[in-house]
């Protein structure tokens, strides 16, 4: 079986507060993009999960969701998995987790092994913090630690250019240097209204996320790399996630392509997606 992992972004991401387990609670708009791994799925003699850019750690998802899915039908078959990379990594892009999500779905579907949303969804949250909502896979409204999704009706499709340095960025550092900081507050419904009634202007002033700054302190360059970005007049350019992965927008095909062009030509990962 052959599956596709769809990377997500975020439209909007703000930090709410600290929970007693000392998570950080969150608010935030995702949807899912255009890009994404490759995983192929088959019957073994033992479980195998390989990567063809890297050894994937005995603690990757994928390892993390056979584990949880056997806890659930302990004669769970064994499977050589096989993901083909084309989500970087500590992007914001949540690639891992889209991982696990298409992995546990296939996994299910070969099983025969029927859920509830609600149970997968429960057990999704164990695997990773974005696997609930790789699971769910289209615009959404995400709280707590992302185990709490709302979806959000609409059939928008909006154009975009990734762009991400070689660099990624640190989450739990990102998430330090946001308690220290100046906390903004972001208007997230607001956000979510825009994407509801397709507001396209709108959306492009009102979208915000809270780990940008924090972002920007631990890696200068990054915000230099916005600052280039918005030199091609693309009407916003906004990290997704902790990032490092930076979003242009823009419904200029031509003007995407030649600023994809551009990036790509200096090295960066640059790619033109769909949002939605």
């Amino acid at each position: 079986m052959k599956i596709k992992a769809q990377a997500k972004v975020n439209l909007a991401l703000d930090v709410v507060g600290i929970m007693e387990n000392e998570y950080h609670e969150l608010d935030m708009i995702m949807a899912p993009v255009s890009l994404y791994n490759e995983i192929e799925i088959h019957p073994s003699q033992q479980d195998l999960i390989t990567c063809d850019t890297m050894n994937l750690p005995k603690n990757s998802t994928i390892h993390r969701t056979l584990q949880v899915l056997k806890e659930k039908k302990p004669d769970l078959s064994h499977y050589h998995i096989h993901v083909i990379k084309h989500i970087p990594d500590q992007a914001g892009l949540a690639g891992s987790s889209a991982d696990a999500a298409a992995v546990f779905k296939a996994v299910c579907a070969m099983e025969g092994l029927s859920m509830e949303l609600d149970e997968q969804l429960k057990l999704a949250a164990r695997i990773g913090a974005d696997v609930p909502f790789c699971m769910v896979n289209r615009f959404a409204r995400v709280k707590g630690i992302g185990e709490k999704i709302e979806c959000i009706t609409t059939d928008w499709k909006l154009p975009c250019l990734l762009v991400k340095p070689s660099f990624g960025i640190s989450t739990p550092q990102a998430f330090q240097l946001w308690e220290s900081g100046d906390q903004c507050s972001i208007d997230v419904s607001q956000i979510q209204k825009c994407i509801e009634q397709k507001d396209y202007n709108s959306l492009m002033r009102t979208m915000q996320n809270a780990l940008e700054t924090p972002a920007f302190i631990l890696q200068p360059s990054l915000k230099e790399l916005k600052e280039s970005m918005e030199k091609f007049d693309l009407d916003r350019v906004m990290m997704t996630g902790s990032g490092s992965c930076l979003m242009g927008f823009s419904f200029n095909q031509e003007l995407l392509l030649h600023t994809q062009k551009y990036f790509s030509n200096q090295g960066y990962f640059s790619q033109i997606v769909t949002i939605g």
